[in-house]
């Protein structure tokens, strides 16, 4: 027997028993609905939070690749031999100014797309991090005026190329040893980040975590659904 048969014998003018299975049917009928409501918006939340953290690894997935890029460019300008040509150099300073400010789009990206306070906070400390290490040593801060990079207030480099050309021709030991220095101290910065307890690294574990934690949520509701409506 259905809700819909025992409602309508509720109507039909039957005996006093009869009217009490329509109410207990309505009522159940109301409470199944009501559970059904109360699921679904559960699973929409899972499914939001979900999304969001999906969203978030594949933006910290990004930042990771990208500092691994520019950590490779910046073992280069440490390697650089003393007898490099200087388009040899003038390329290896460009690749590292290029995959530099690749690393902190992608930060500032991770930083403005996230929805958590701690994974933005995460991504914003690898550019803090980068602008504190060209800025807090004196002979690394020296050594990007000879460069004529410039840091940028979004932590993006600058390059006054002409400079740059300027000081290689005048004195390309003291450019080579600069490009050295930079490259070191970026080498570490990076590597750092990367570790497994470093800001990405453990940004990403975080990450990777709430989202097994959220698909096993989003499963269970689904099979509690199944049984429900079984």
């Amino acid at each position: 027997m259905n809700v819909n048969s025992l409602s309508s014998g509720n109507t039909s003018g039957t005996t006093g028993s009869g009217i009490g299975s329509g109410s207990s049917a309505t009522q159940a009928a109301t409470s199944v609905n009501a559970a059904s409501s109360l699921l679904l918006k559960a699973e929409q939340r899972v499914q939001s939070a979900l999304d969001a953290t999906t969203a978030q690894l594949s933006k910290f997935g990004l930042l990771k690749s990208a500092l691994v890029d520019g950590q490779a460019a910046a073992q280069a300008l440490a390697q650089l031999s003393y007898t490099a040509t200087p388009e040899l150099v003038t390329s290896a300073l460009g690749s590292f100014f290029k995959k530099f400010n690749a690393a902190v789009g992608a930060a500032n990206v991770a930083a403005n797309s996230s929805t958590s306070t701690a994974t933005t906070n995460s991504a914003k400390r690898v550019i803090n991090d980068a602008k504190s290490a060209l800025r807090s040593d004196p002979a690394v801060a020296d050594a990007m005026k000879k460069l004529g990079l410039t840091l940028q207030s979004d932590g993006s480099l600058l390059q006054d190329a002409k400079k740059f050309a300027t000081s290689l021709a005048s004195d390309g030991a003291a450019v080579r040893s600069a490009l050295a220095l930079v490259g070191k101290k970026m080498d570490a910065v990076n590597g750092k980040e990367l570790a497994t307890s470093g800001t990405v690294g453990s940004a990403l574990t975080d990450l990777g975590q709430r989202n097994t934690a959220l698909t096993a949520q989003q499963k269970a509701l689904k099979a509690f659904e199944q049984a429900a409506s079984a």
